[in-house]
């Protein structure tokens, strides 16, 4: 019996269940930086987080993910149709609905701590500044666990988790540059 060729083996599933959910980790890597991102962006100032600017830092976590999920929505709609040569039926539109929606719940976590935070009258902008950092942690988490995966040792995976990290965070300093 012949070893199939190196490369062609199938992939692991390494889905997360997050209660009734199942995501990828492509999926929470890229909800990640789409919420560092625009936390980055937002400046609330100094000023204890009240009940408005808190209400604009949850659309400003929601309006990143629902852009994430409508454009792999309908570049996974048009793909689709390319490869099967026919339109979607309901029950696609539905499936593909259901799988890119779960983006918003990324931003879950998040809300649930700034409004904590709120209560105890933080600064906005260290609210801000905890987020990112978990969302940098986030980052090397991944990529530790990536490392893990691909059969590295320790050491290695301390070093990619320190990369990933690390362009995490450039991720962020290139779209300030840009939007700044």
């Amino acid at each position: 019996m012949t070893e199939p060729p190196i490369g062609t083996e199938a992939p692991l599933d390494l889905r997360v269940r997050l209660g009734r959910f199942w995501m990828d980790p492509h999926q929470i890597i890229y909800g990640t930086i789409m919420l560092m991102v625009g936390y980055a962006l937002y400046d609330q100032g100094t000023d204890p987080l009240g009940r408005g600017p808190l209400l604009e830092l949850i659309a400003v976590s929601f309006a990143p993910l629902i852009a994430l999920a409508m454009a792999h929505g309908f570049s996974e709609a048009l793909d689709f149709q390319i490869r099967h040569g026919r339109r979607l039926s309901r029950s696609d539109r539905w499936r593909l609905t259901r799988e890119n929606a779960k983006y918003l719940l990324i931003a879950v976590p998040p809300i649930i701590l700034m409004t904590i935070l709120t209560i105890f009258s933080w600064d906005a902008n260290v609210i801000i500044e905890v987020l990112q950092f978990l969302g940098l942690l986030s980052l090397a988490f991944w990529g530790a666990f990536a490392a893990r995966k691909a059969g590295l040792g320790r050491g290695r995976q301390f070093t990619f988790a320190l990369g990933y990290g690390v362009m995490g965070a450039l991720v962020i300093a290139i779209e300030l540059l840009i939007t700044h």
